[in-house]
């Protein structure tokens, strides 16, 4: 029985190979070198015609951003490897920081490794080993704007030059002009070249963003024209723009060289379009319970402008905010985050197309959240924190450095004073009352009236708009 050969991939025929990398991008290239020696051989060889085929192809299908030829002294895979951003920077390896190809030096960057290569204008050396002329025999990087620049030098070519011209010392007038010709020519073709590709890299980067702006677009106008079943739209333009992934992506969308899935973008706002619906119903809740909060103990002519405006953007009247008015040690104020209709709000009669009205947040929701943190504030358990009327209620909640606790062995004083947590401590341990041991709840109070200005810190919106709301607001301002 005959031995089938295994084929294996240096037993690939030459013409094979070749065509099977068309379809290779560089990248792919560079790690298919690691494979065996005779690949490697086939793809390193800087004076193969087939090597540099190989390698020119794929550059310019995969890289539209080097599609002028490599300079005339470099091979098709130096000049690869010499544009590829993805890379990263050529000397400190990092790819986090930006980086870019500064054709003139032939090199790949960060900006701080530059900086650590390059020399100013004046820091030249100066005197008869450095004459005047010689800094227009060198390449430069233009430093500054068009009309008001400085030219930096990369430091090898200058010490390169300086110990050519020490080899010239001794030379005769007519060699060194000459060589003060070749320099001046030569530097001369390398900024002609370098301005060709900085404008080709233009065109392109502008094309580019013309394009993942288009793409951007359609992805937003496909939210905008998807609908529900009665034709109403199912996704509103203004809460679309505020989605952090809408954002992000504007953002990236500006940045050519970074890879952007935009068959995820879609999907990815989708989701967070629904988490931000819910969000907005639970900023809605908060709202509604800080300003029925505000009004315990008060009645119509001592609500406040503050309160009056916090019951505004909730919706409500004064006459409602005092008729259904909550007591600041109500449990919903302690147990809101982990009642069920907070985490998951219902939607009034079933419908999210419907709005929530005062008379829903009023008659069913409150009522109904109300029933939900006293059926919690009975079961004991590890996420109870107590209620912030008392102490250690208060601390546990973070008010610890707010002054709404008083001393209760000074509660015959006139002059008792509201302290922070560790205020009232001190006091307690002064030469007021030189007490050893504090005993909490026996020597503290919190003070009612104060402590209602610190609920809205233990919310998880404090009545005004989420961060989660307003943090990507400016980009369609941006955008348009």
């Amino acid at each position: 029985m005959a031995q089938t050969n295994k084929l294996t991939p240096a037993s690939v025929p030459v013409d094979i190979f070749i065509e099977i990398c068309g379809y290779l991008n560089p990248l792919d290239l560079i790690s298919l070198i690691g494979v065996c020696s005779q690949i490697r051989n086939w793809l390193s060889s800087t004076t193969s015609s087939s090597t540099q085929d190989i390698w020119r192809t794929s550059r310019l299908k995969f890289l539209p951003y080097l599609q002028l030829p490599p300079f005339s002294d470099m091979d098709e895979q130096s000049y690869i490897r010499l544009g590829l951003i993805e890379n990263g920077c050529q000397f400190c390896g990092r790819k986090k920081d930006p980086c870019k190809v500064f054709w003139v030096f032939r090199v790949r960057c960060c900006k701080k490794c530059l900086n650590k290569r390059v020399v100013s204008h004046r820091e030249l050396p100066s005197g008869a080993i450095f004459p005047v002329d010689v800094p227009n025999c060198l390449p430069y990087l233009k430093k500054g704007s068009e009309c008001d620049f400085s030219r930096m030098y990369w430091r090898q070519d200058v010490n390169a030059t300086c110990e050519e011209l020490k080899a010239l010392y001794n030379s005769t007038p007519e060699e060194q002009a000459e060589w003060f010709k070749k320099k001046r020519e030569s530097a001369y073709k390398i900024m002609e070249d370098c301005r060709k590709r900085i404008s080709d890299e233009r065109h392109w980067l502008l094309c580019r963003r013309r394009e993942d702006k288009k793409r951007f677009e359609k992805v937003i106008q496909e939210l905008k024209e998807e609908q529900r079943d009665d034709g109403s739209p199912k996704y509103v333009d203004r809460w679309i723009w505020e989605l952090r992934s809408c954002g992000d992506a504007f953002q990236l969308s500006r940045e050519p060289f970074i890879n952007k899935n935009w068959i995820k973008l879609k999907n990815a706002m989708i989701n967070e379009y629904e988490e931000l619906m819910k969000q907005q119903r639970q900023q809605q809740i908060c709202q509604c319970v800080l300003s029925l909060l505000s009004a315990y103990g008060m009645d119509l002519s001592t609500i406040t402008l503050h309160q009056r405006i916090l019951a505004s953007t909730a919706g409500l009247t004064e006459l409602e905010i005092l008729k259904h008015r909550i007591s600041v040690s109500d449990s919903i104020i302690e147990c809101l985050r982990w009642c069920p209709s907070y985490q998951n709000p219902p939607f009034r009669n079933n419908d999210p197309r419907n709005p929530w009205d005062v008379n829903f947040l009023l008659s069913d929701l409150i009522p109904q959240l109300r029933l939900e943190a006293e059926e919690l504030n009975n079961k004991p358990g590890p996420l109870r924190s107590g209620l912030i009327t008392t102490v250690m209620g208060a601390i546990n909640q973070g008010c610890s450095k707010c002054e709404i606790f008083r001393c209760k062995l000074c509660k015959n004083d006139k002059n008792n004073r509201h302290f922070d947590y560790n205020g009232v401590i001190c006091h307690l341990k002064s030469s007021c009352h030189k007490v050893v041991k504090v005993m909490v709840e026996e020597m503290i109070s919190v003070n009612r009236e104060r402590v209602v200005d610190c609920v809205p810190m233990i919310f998880p919106f404090d009545g005004s708009a989420s961060e989660s709301f307003q943090h990507f607001r400016h980009w369609h301002a941006t955008w348009s």
